[in-house]
C-alpha cells in the first residue's frame, strides 16, 4: 500500500540525522507511521539527476549500509558511489517511497516478537508473509525500466534491471513517478515535510500519515486526489483535515 513519498537531502556529516529519522519513521517494530520496506532513491541535489533506485526490507538498515555506518561488502552497496559524490556536491537527495504499516515485512528486527524465532536461526526470506518483497522488487523493476524507456539507459548507478515483471509492466509515458522522487515541486503524493521534519515533529508525522490513506485511494482507484482527500476525511474523527487548512499545509513547499 504505497502512497507517500518523502525527501531529504543531507551533508556527509548528516548520515547519523537521516539514520535516526528514518528508524523512527520506518521501524519494522511498531505500528504507527510507515512500514520499514519500501522503495529508495538517490539523486543529484543540484541538477535532480537520478542516481539510483533500489528496494529495501529494512530502509534504515540499507541507508547505513550505503553510508558506510554499517559495514558491508563494497560490492553489495553504493558507499563507493556516495564517497565520490561527496567528493564533488555538498548535498544529495534521497527520497523513500513508502508503505502504510500494514505491509510490513519480516526482518530480523520484528521476527522474534511476531513468530518467537531467534533471526539467527532462521532464513528470514523463507517467510511465506514476504509476498510484500516480491511486490517491492516488481515495484524496482517498474521504476528502473520506466527510466531506461525514457534515458536510453540504467540510472547511473544501477548496474542491473530490476525484475522481469516489473520490466514487463513499465510504461514510458510513467516516468513522471520517477520526477515526483527527485523534485521538491508539490506534488498530491509529496509529503511538504522532510524526513527529519517529520522526526522531529509527531504533528508534522500525523498531517502526512492521514494524506497517505487519500494517496493509496488515488493510486488504487484512480481518483483525483482532492476526492480521495474528502472520502477520508469521512472517518476524520482527529480533525486533522481542518488542521491542515487551518495550518496552510496545501500552500508549503517542501525545503530540504
Amino acid at each position: 500500500m504505497f502512497g507517500t513519498i518523502i525527501m531529504d537531502a543531507y551533508h556527509r556529516n548528516e548520515t547519523d540525522q537521516i539514520a535516526k529519522a528514518l528508524d523512527d519513521l520506518c521501524s519494522p517494530s511498531d505500528s504507527y507511521g510507515w512500514a520499514s520496506s519500501g522503495i529508495y532513491c538517490y539523486w543529484n541535489y543540484y541538477t535532480q539527476e537520478l542516481l539510483y533506485f533500489g528496494l529495501a526490507v529494512d530502509l534504515t538498515e540499507r541507508f547505513k549500509q550505503h553510508n558506510g555506518l554499517i559495514p558491508v561488502d563494497s560490492s553489495s552497496c553504493k558507499y563507493e558511489k556516495i564517497t565520490e559524490y561527496f567528493n564533488n556536491y555538498d548535498k544529495i537527495g534521497f527520497s523513500i517511497f513508502v508503505q502504510s504499516p500494514l505491509s510490513q515485512a519480516v526482518t530480523r528486527k520484528n521476527i522474534y516478537e511476531w513468530f518467537g524465532y531467534d533471526p539467527a536461526e532462521v532464513k528470514i526470506r523463507d517467510f511465506g508473509r514476504d509476498s510484500f518483497r516480491e511486490q517491492l522488487k516488481v515495484l524496482e523493476g517498474v521504476l528502473i525500466e520506466t527510466f531506461r524507456l525514457n534515458k536510453g539507459s540504467l540510472p547511473p548507478w544501477n548496474s542491473v534491471s530490476g525484475s522481469i515483471s516489473g520490466q514487463l509492466r513499465a510504461k514510458k509515458e510513467s516516468y513522471e513517478i520517477i520526477n515526483l522522487l527527485t523534485s521538491t515541486e508539490p506534488s498530491p503524493f509529496t509529503a511538504r515535510f522532510s524526513l527529519r521534519e517529520m522526526s522531529n515533529n509527531p504533528i508534522f508525522e500525523g498531517y502526512e500519515n492521514f494524506l497517505h490513506s487519500a494517496r493509496i485511494l488515488t493510486l488504487n482507484t484512480g481518483v483525483p486526489f482532492i476526492n480521495a482527500a474528502r472520502a477520508v476525511r469521512s472517518a476524520d474523527l482527529a480533525n486533522i483535515y481542518e488542521q491542515l487548512l487551518e495550518s496552510n499545509y496545501f500552500a508549503k513547499k517542501l525545503i530540504i
